[in-house]
């Protein structure tokens, strides 16, 4: 019985949490002088991403970068119009030019213009050019906190407020002509809001081909993880280290006990325990460029919290809704009920996150290695 719950436990990974080839890519973010022009390119693969899908593609050629959307990795009723696909874009595009400015580039940015479709294709699209430039070297805490920036799903400390002082700098971050935040501290408001939030999750547990659609992305064992070096794992699941053993000693949930346990962490854990709310804004969710902006605002925001030594997790239920109701052509009751903390008319809800002081830290995803990532 020994010998079998030990052959268990080394199957299922157990000790094995955030080590071997899949973790690789978060110690080897400075790569070398001799990568040149792709050394950015490690740093972008860290960005943070929906579902860890990591839907990027980078093309190099002499001094330009060009980024594509792997749209074969989606999340499909989850997100129709790939619009969070592209927020993780943005993502991977915040972490490529602060690292192109440490290793001693400068970045032109050119996004593509375009609306987010329900188009079923999924060859390739390009979503960005990048021209690097030689410059002097410049380091920043947003750069330094690329390899330690990691989602975190676990419990937030209620009792432990983030100062007002330090929620308008991260406000004035983020915020510029295309992207708005909003951060909700108010206790009566955070908590209408945090309601929300969950009635948003309980509409998605009941719908089997979000449920299904979500599944797919579920990496389970150490065996899985190895094979894709992606998606959402226990290990970054915000349980204590007891419950991720035991979760992982036991036979995998089906989609409809993983949705509830989903559930009950958002109602239970999540948003109780986050004492603040926040929201990016846009003119427009479905503009790509918007889109690109937001994720890049989100990834800016992600690093200077966890360069402050807090914590953060995206809660972008109730606009998933959103774009759920729009493929199937539903009235659309989320924007408006998110729209009474936001007092911003014609600007649209694209991302939805708690912030706070962690119980506990994060640990990191898989990722796949640069070399998956770069087409001919």
């Amino acid at each position: 019985m020994l010998g079998g719950l030990a052959f268990r436990a080394w199957d299922r990974g157990v000790w094995s949490g955030g080590e071997g080839a899949a973790y690789a890519p978060w110690s080897d973010v400075e790569g070398s002088a001799a990568d040149r022009i792709t050394r950015p390119l490690r740093a972008a693969i860290l960005a943070a991403n929906p579902h860890n899908t990591q839907p990027w593609l980078f093309q190099v050629k002499d001094n330009s970068i060009t980024l594509f959307a792997d749209r074969a990795r989606h999340l499909g009723s989850f997100d129709p119009f790939r619009r969070e696909m592209h927020l993780g874009l943005g993502a991977a595009l915040e972490n490529l030019v602060l690292a192109a400015s440490a290793f001693g580039f400068s970045a032109s940015v050119v996004p593509v213009e375009g609306r987010l479709t329900l188009s079923p294709d999924d060859a390739p699209q390009v979503v960005a050019r990048i021209v690097l430039r030689s410059m002097p070297a410049k380091r920043g805490a947003l750069f330094a906190a690329i390899a330690q920036r990691h989602t975190n799903r676990g419990p937030y400390r209620p009792d432990q407020p983030v100062g007002a002082e330090t929620l308008h700098r991260l406000t004035d971050l983020v915020s510029d002509d295309s992207v708005r935040a909003i951060l909700v501290t108010d206790k009566v408001a955070r908590s209408e809001l945090g309601a929300l939030i969950i009635a948003a999750t309980v509409r998605i547990v009941a719908d089997p081909q979000m449920s299904a659609d979500s599944a797919h992305w579920f990496r389970t064992d150490r065996r899985e993880i190895a094979a894709h070096k992606d998606g959402v794992t226990v290990d970054t699941s915000g349980v204590s280290s007891f419950l991720r053993a035991v979760s992982k000693m036991l036979p995998d949930l089906d989609a409809k006990s993983a949705d509830q346990y989903w559930l009950a962490t958002t109602r239970d854990t999540q948003v109780p325990t986050a004492p603040v709310l926040g929201i990016l804004l846009v003119r427009d969710r479905l503009d790509m460029r918007a889109a690109i902006a937001a994720g890049r605002a989100w990834q800016r925001l992600h690093l200077a919290l966890t360069a402050a030594g807090l914590a953060a997790q995206p809660l972008n239920q109730p606009v998933e809704c959103v774009d759920r109701s729009a493929m199937r052509g539903d009235t659309d009751d989320m924007t408006p009920a998110i729209d009474k903390f936001t007092g911003m008319p014609g600007w649209e809800p694209t991302f939805m996150f708690r912030l706070g002081v962690a119980d506990s830290a994060a640990g990191p995803s898989p990722r796949r290695p640069l070399a998956a990532v770069l087409m001919a």
